[in-house]
């Protein structure tokens, strides 16, 4: 066990009340172009390319280009000849010929990076790294197992709980799933730096660095076996325990929590674990699968006593469950921690999101009720505006209809389409949408006081404002807690239609 290799990434959190985690994974080698920044921007480069063409009069140069004659003047004076790129004469020098054939060659050289690939489910992680996030143990404990000093004063240290690979060899080097996998982690990492500038953050060290990676190849046929650190922590959400992004993009990943589920009732040791972190009574009592059931019985005893419909629909029920849960922990602060109140905040549009996503899976709209794309790639000045109008429908006061009015095109489409890959706001824009062809559509028989758009579009800017946000947009603890309470009520409404 000696040799076994060990993966720590530095962006990683610690979980004062989780528990580490070694999670086996197959690390791949890729090669990647290194883009390169250009020294050079389009209009330089087009003048150079006209000039090394034999065309060195600025007034030809300025026609052919369809600029002024003044502005080819001024970048010739003031760019091209002061970096040595042209001459007095308008002749391209062999530094601005080099200038030019970089930028042709800017995908030229090529660099290692790193793939993951999960041991336990197979799955390519949506996570790649440029260097190899490497740690030793400080010892080993008598049954081979590392540990970890945090203190190296106090002697304390952490002992992870070793998780074993399901996978025992490598699957093929698949690219296409790879780049399936690197979708998703140019979405989770355009999240991330949106997330941390709406709240404050602007050191860019408080992420992972983020790959630009146009194509890439696999350096070996087979991967390494490595153990990567991550801690499974105690939620107040819908689930009780929780599974930490080992590369610290995000809090929570569900693509580590669900392997990690079904592997539970099958392994008493890893049971026996979470259950101490939750505080549960003589886990070793208990088998895996018994711990489970009285697990998933705590989680479900509120819903079920107070949302019994929640069974028929359990996309809804897990993020209801989650607002619920978050709610309460947040009314036994005296004062709302920003985290907690943001935390909320995101789980009620998410609830929001999933009650929108239900309706238009069960009363689809009419993809052909808008202009084609090919035909139309835009909304027509105040066409967006008329076809809310069009709908004549209760609950849609006029100034819903303004705000919704704004929707792109393109989004109102994809959220037809796709369902659950728009905004919160084109998600509606199609809800209402489908009012037109299903006649028994709920939002078609609810007026707009039931119905409260107009409270529920301003939830929806609240949580945009971001709870640890600073300025005067700052949403407070009781404020949090009324959206939460409205929306709890919000997704009732439609009780006799799920």
């Amino acid at each position: 066990m000696a040799a076994e290799r060990y993966l720590r990434s530095s962006n990683m959190k610690r979980q004062p009340k989780g528990r580490p985690l070694l999670w086996p994974v197959w690390v791949w080698q890729v090669l990647y172009p290194k883009a390169r920044v250009q020294r050079i921007n389009v209009f330089q480069r087009a003048i150079l390319e006209l000039s090394r063409a034999r065309c060195q009069d600025p007034a030809k140069i300025a026609e052919l280009l369809g600029l002024d004659r003044e502005l080819v003047l001024f970048i010739i004076a003031s760019q091209l000849q002061p970096n040595g790129w042209m001459t007095n004469l308008g002749a391209v020098t062999g530094k601005g010929q080099s200038v030019l054939d970089e930028a042709q060659e800017i995908d030229e050289k090529v660099q290692i990076g790193y793939a993951y690939q999960d041991a336990i489910s197979g799955n390519w992680l949506p996570r790649f790294t440029e260097i190899l996030p490497e740690v030793e143990p400080d010892k080993v404990d008598a049954k081979g197992y590392p540990i970890f000093l945090r203190n190296r004063d106090s002697g304390k240290g952490d002992r992870p709980f070793r998780l074993n690979p399901v996978k025992h060899e490598t699957l093929e080097a698949d690219v296409d799933a790879l780049f399936e996998a690197f979708k998703r982690y140019e979405s989770d990492h355009a999240f991330a730096e949106q997330r941390d500038k709406s709240e404050g953050y602007v050191d860019e060290g408080n992420m992972p660095k983020r790959l630009n990676i146009k194509n890439f190849s696999f350096v070996h046929d087979t991967g390494q076996l490595m153990w990567i650190w991550t801690w499974v922590f105690p939620d107040a959400g819908a689930q009780p325990w929780l599974v930490a992004d080992p590369f610290g993009l995000q809090a929570a990943v569900p693509w580590l929590r669900k392997p990690l589920q079904e592997i539970l009732p099958i392994n008493d040791g890893l049971a026996r674990y979470l259950a101490r972190m939750l505080g549960e009574a003589n886990p070793e009592k208990l088998s895996a699968a018994e711990w489970l059931k009285n697990l998933e019985s705590k989680v479900d005893m509120d819903l079920f006593a107070n949302y019994p419909w929640t069974s028929k629909v359990p996309e809804i029920k897990n993020y209801l469950a989650s607002v619920l849960r978050r709610s309460e922990q947040l009314r036994n602060q005296e004062q709302g921690q920003p985290e907690d109140i943001s935390s909320l905040l995101i789980e009620i549009h998410n609830l929001v999101e999933s009650v929108l996503q239900w309706m238009l899976k069960n009363y689809p709209p009419d993809i052909r009720r808008l202009p084609h794309w090919e035909d139309q790639p835009e909304w027509k000045e105040g066409q967006s505006l008329n076809y809310l109008q069009s709908f004549n429908l209760g609950c849609l006061t006029d100034n819903v209809a303004q705000v919704l009015s704004h929707q792109r095109l393109d989004q109102v489409r994809t959220a037809v389409k796709k369902r659950g890959s728009s905004s919160l706001k084109a998600l509606l824009f199609a809800a209402l949408l489908a009012t037109v062809d299903k006649i028994r559509h709920p939002l078609s028989s609810l007026s707009a006081n039931e119905l409260q758009l107009d409270r529920l579009l301003e939830m929806t800017d609240a949580r945009n404002k971001k709870a640890g946000h600073a300025g005067g947009d700052k949403i407070s603890k009781e404020e949090a807690l009324k959206y939460a309470d409205f929306i709890s009520k919000w997704v009732q409404i439609f009780k006799e239609w799920y």
